[in-house]
Order: C-alpha cells, then sequence, then structure tokens
C-alpha cells in the first residue's frame, strides 16, 4: 500500500473512528478527575510540539496527547470564556461536514448547505419578528458578522446619499466588543469613526449620552450611518435598550444594527426574552451559534430586515463562478466575504432537527438562572463585591478584603491558572480588576459555584498569608 492509499484506507478511517470516539468518551466520562487546563507556559508548549513535530506516529496517540495537553471545556468547573460546549451531535455533525467538505460559494459546490442556510435564517429572522422581507446567511464568527453587517449598513446609506463617503462614523456603547472598532478600522474609518457612549451602573449605553453625542458629532459635520446596540456586552453581559435605541434610530433615519453575539439566543427563552425587547426593529443582528447556541466553532447568523442589501455590498463580476449578477440566494458567495465557506450549517440543522426550539430555551434558563445564583452567593460574603447584577451568564466579582485589590485579584486569578482547578478570566471596569465568570457548561451547578467561592477564598487567606510585605 503506497502513502496516497494509506490515507484513504477505509478500513483504518474505520477503525480509528471507533477507537475515537472511545477516546473522547472516555475523557467525558472521567472529566473531573483531570485538572480544566493543564499549567503549561506557552514557550513549554511550543517546545513540546516543536519537538512532537518531526516524530511520526499514529494520529490516535497524537490526538490523546492532544485532549490532554487543551483546556476542557466540558469540566464543569470551566467558567471562562464565551465557547460553547457543544451537543454530542453536533459534534457528529461536524465530522459529516468535514468529510463533505462542501464548498457553499457557488450552489453547485454547496447545494445541501445554501438551502439548509436560507430554511434556519428564515426561522430565526421570524422569531426576531423582522418582517416578509428579511432574510440572512451565516459566516465564520462573529467578527466577520459584525463586520459584514456595518459594511452593509455603509453601503446602504451610500447608496442613499450620492456615494458621500466623508466623515462616516458609527455609534456604540464604551462597554462594546472590540469587534467594533476593527470593522472600523478594516473599512478605512478609523478610530475616530468610532463614536463610544458612556454607559449606565448598570453598564447599559446611557440613552441620553447618546442623543446628546449624536446632536453634537452631527454639529461639526459627521455622518452617522450606524448605531450598534450590544446584547449583552462581553466584559459584562450587560443588555443595552434595544427599544430606546431602536427609536432613536427610526426617528434619526440611521441603521440599528443588534450585536447579539453572545446573548440574541434568548429570543428562544420565555423567561428572559423580556432582555431583548426592542430587537425587532433592528437592521440587522449578529448571534454566534458557538456561544449560547450548543454548536462548534466557527457559526454565526447574520440576519438583515431586508436581504437585499446584502448582495448590495458584495455585488462584483466572476464568470467563472456565477453566469448571471443577481441576487440569487442559492449563490453564498455572492453577499458574504467567503467563497470556500464550510457547511457548518449543518451543525445548526442537526440540533433544530433533533430537538427544535425547546434545546436552546433550557440552555439559556439553565445558566442565566445559574449566574443570578452565584451572584446572590456572591452578596451574601462580605469578602467579594459585585459590579453589577448580572443581566446574562456572565458574573463580574471582585475580592475586597485586601489592601490593593487591583493587585490582589490579579494575582489570585493567576493562583487560580496555575493550580488548574478552575478556570475562569478576569476584566477591567472603572479601572477596577474584577473576576468574570462565563458559565457556558449546562452541568456546571450551585455545587460547583460554592466550591469556586471556597477555592477562592482559600487562596485569598494563601496570598496574604505569604505576601505579607507587598501590601496587597
Amino acid at each position: 500500500m503506497n502513502v496516497l492509499q494509506e490515507a484513504y484506507d477505509l478500513n483504518t478511517f474505520k477503525k480509528r473512528g471507533k477507537l475515537l470516539i472511545d477516546q473522547i468518551g472516555k475523557t467525558h466520562e472521567l472529566r473531573e478527575k483531570r485538572p480544566v487546563i493543564p499549567n503549561c507556559q506557552p514557550e513549554e508548549q511550543y517546545q513540546y510540539w516543536k519537538n512532537s513535530f518531526s516524530q511520526q506516529s499514529d494520529p490516535l496517540e497524537l490526538f490523546e496527547d492532544v485532549i490532554n495537553r487543551s483546556i476542557l471545556y466540558q469540566h464543569p468547573n470551566y467558567m471562562g470564556h464565551q465557547t460553547a460546549i457543544p451537543a454530542m451531535s453536533g459534534v457528529l455533525a461536524s465530522l459529516v461536514v468535514d468529510y463533505l467538505n462542501n464548498a457553499m460559494g457557488v450552489y453547485e459546490m454547496g447545494i445541501v448547505g445554501n438551502a439548509m442556510e436560507r430554511v434556519v435564517a428564515e426561522h430565526l429572522c421570524g422569531k426576531f419578528a423582522l418582517g416578509d422581507h428579511a432574510g440572512g446567511f451565516f459566516t465564520s464568527g462573529g467578527t466577520l458578522g459584525t463586520l459584514t453587517a456595518i459594511m452593509t449598513a455603509k453601503t446602504h446609506f451610500l447608496n442613499n446619499n450620492n456615494k458621500e463617503s466623508e466623515n462616516l462614523c458609527i455609534i456604540t456603547s464604551e462597554q462594546a466588543h472590540y469587534c467594533v472598532e476593527r470593522a472600523a478600522l478594516t473599512m478605512g474609518l478609523g478610530r475616530d469613526g468610532v463614536i463610544k457612549i458612556a454607559v449606565d451602573d448598570e453598564y447599559k449605553m446611557d440613552i441620553e449620552q447618546l442623543k446628546e453625542q449624536y446632536d453634537r458629532i452631527t454639529s461639526e459635520g459627521k455622518k452617522v450611518f450606524c448605531v450598534i446596540g450590544s446584547a449583552p456586552s462581553t466584559s459584562t453581559g450587560a443588555y443595552d435598550d434595544l427599544q430606546s435605541i431602536g427609536n432613536f434610530c427610526e426617528q434619526n433615519n440611521i441603521w440599528f444594527h443588534v450585536d447579539g453575539a453572545h446573548g440574541a439566543g434568548v429570543i428562544f427563552s420565555s423567561k428572559y426574552n423580556y432582555l431583548v425587547k426592542g430587537i425587532e426593529k433592528a437592521d440587522s443582528i449578529v448571534m454566534d451559534f458557538h456561544k449560547m447556541m450548543l454548536t462548534p466553532s466557527l457559526c454565526t447568523a447574520v440576519l438583515l430586515k431586508d436581504k437585499q442589501y446584502s448582495y448590495d455590498t458584495f455585488r462584483q463580476k466572476a464568470d467563472y463562478l456565477w453566469q448571471i449578477e443577481d441576487n440569487d440566494w442559492s449563490q453564498g458567495g455572492k453577499r458574504t466575504f467567503e467563497t470556500t465557506k464550510s457547511m457548518y450549517i449543518l451543525k445548526v440543522f442537526t440540533l433544530f432537527k433533533e430537538f427544535g426550539d425547546t434545546i436552546f430555551e433550557a440552555y439559556i434558563n439553565n445558566q442565566y438562572d445559574l449566574a443570578r445564583d452565584f451572584a446572590a452567593s456572591i452578596l451574601r460574603k462580605d469578602t467579594f463585591e459585585l459590579a453589577c447584577i448580572p443581566h446574562s451568564n456572565i458574573v463580574c466579582f471582585r475580592y475586597i478584603d485586601c489592601e490593593n485589590a487591583n493587585q490582589f485579584n490579579t494575582l489570585l486569578r493567576q493562583e487560580i491558572i496555575e493550580d488548574g482547578s478552575f478556570y475562569l478570566v478576569q476584566t477591567t471596569l472603572d479601572n477596577k480588576v474584577y473576576l468574570r465568570t462565563t458559565f457556558m457548561n449546562s452541568e456546571t451547578t450551585v455545587s460547583h459555584t460554592d466550591k469556586l467561592i471556597h477555592f477562592l477564598e482559600e487562596k485569598a487567606e494563601y496570598l496574604k498569608a505569604n505576601n505579607s510585605s507587598s501590601k496587597i
């Protein structure tokens, strides 16, 4: 058997596939017996894989090594970044996606995927009540989705304002995701092209400040073509007042975009959908299925109140791809950056097909409830404080029974990482360092969060006992 025959040997593939599923299953069953994150410094990790690179081995040995040396989101003590713990059927869908390897820029290359995208996008537009002309598509991540939506807003503005491109700008909250500013830089607006509005005590965009800043910058000759609301912001998990922002945009004829990458999925929850009241006023919405929608990365919905606008943004001639220049939904490359886009929509379609909307409501309710329970536990402790009462599954808190809280909480978080028993991150709000938990794992319970608080208290006492001279 030559090397190419070996690479495509079906019997080897089937044998390894079964063994790999067993290996993953064993990892999942024993997940609480290992650290959430192995304590390994970047240079050490690099050297390990550099040495491994030239040593040929069975892929199963490699996969086992990768699993053991990786952070494990499936561990109930994972409370860190906003990355989904994929539902098992979504993991299986990933195998089908990679086997078929269908690109979606052209219909013939993505026969199933392009049709699935339309079905799911229409379902989502119906949930958000965007109207009869709404539609959308999927793209690779919230950053690319946000860029696509803002570019569409800009194209719409220019088409309706005689291509006047001077002094264009967008408005968003000072707590908005960094991808908004990155989109502005990519589009050539510069940092001056992003007007950031102050937030209130709950870290929501201050609506009065929005009105005042809009009046000020327009009087200076700025042309606002888009206002962006967060649902929610990344650092704090706070939902902006979408109803008020939507009303403002309607009154001033401005494109209203909702960055719902993390939390627009509450539309599926009868308990928490009040958080996105007013989202139906949006001209565009971005929602990541690889965050709060249980789907493997990357998979982001971009929804538009008028689906025709997406074609204007990317209209171009490419005879080897498309013979007719029209707004054809089946040709995915006509309205996205991507041509060789993966058929990751199958992962989403699989979950809807298996569970319908109910799985997303159950998941969101579970995670948002847990965050509120955790916040209540923090409030009962004199040694901790909250940044704000949580809106979502994100909770920012910090240890305060110390002299220098910023330094202390930074050290405390480092202790957590080095230990590996838990994983959480940190953020800075109003020049204060906070520990930040995001409850992504549906198997994380109050017992795990109670253990986290106890663990933090023990580490805090250890730090105070061993760093008495550093005034922490």
